[in-house]
């Protein structure tokens, strides 16, 4: 069972960058919180998910800063909810269609794969991309949910059994029955159901 990784108001527990963005809407004292709440916000998520994610971080090309807009900050809220759909979709053994992947394929075709050469002499794979600041977050986003859509095992992937609790995690466990998203939800489950044997008891 993952234990929860803090940074800020973020959670970094499902194993998937593209489920880390879902999981930046989450339920907190049965309200709903959204960790993206302004550009400063998503630099300082982004920030944090390229530290537990860095084999994300391969997007060449120059280093010209990205420039956190309030813009930038709603695509990519709109690609949360688009990835957010698609992951329920699996989790409820849903058929997916075309326009539910539209975005993601918008998303994926701000890059492209090219191979490069390295001080060594060594030739490599990178992904470049057209638009510097879109592309420079979002391409990484985007061939994450594309790895967990195609290559990963749709069994795997659940959103927590606590029925107060909105996040998705990849189950990455030996025997694949993990059920809740962190030690700290399954306590908060079981506490609740506990209360609620006394109550009705």
């Amino acid at each position: 069972m993952a234990k929860e990784k803090i940074v800020g108001d973020a959670l970094f527990l499902s194993g998937s960058l593209a489920l880390d963005l879902i999981n930046t809407e989450m339920i907190v004292r049965r309200k709903k919180r959204d960790v993206l709440s302004s550009p400063d916000d998503l630099a300082q998520w982004w920030q944090a998910a390229l530290a537990h994610h860095p084999e994300h971080d391969d997007i060449a090309g120059n280093e010209t800063p990205i420039d956190w807009t309030f813009d930038l900050l709603e695509e990519v809220k709109r690609f949360r909810q688009s990835l957010r759909s698609l992951c329920t979709y699996l989790v409820e053994e849903q058929t997916t269609t075309l326009p539910d992947l539209e975005m993601l394929n918008q998303i994926l075709s701000l890059g492209y794969q090219s191979v490069q050469s390295t001080p060594q002499g060594e030739v490599i794979s990178v992904y470049r991309v057209y638009d510097q600041q879109k592309g420079k977050i979002l391409l990484p986003i985007a061939l994450s949910a594309l790895q967990l859509l195609t290559e990963a095992q749709r069994q795997r992937l659940h959103k927590c059994r606590n029925e107060r609790c909105i996040l998705f995690f990849y189950d990455t466990s030996k025997g694949g029955t993990r059920q809740w998203c962190s030690l700290g939800c399954l306590n908060r489950s079981r506490s609740m159901h506990h209360y609620q044997q006394r109550q009705n008891g």
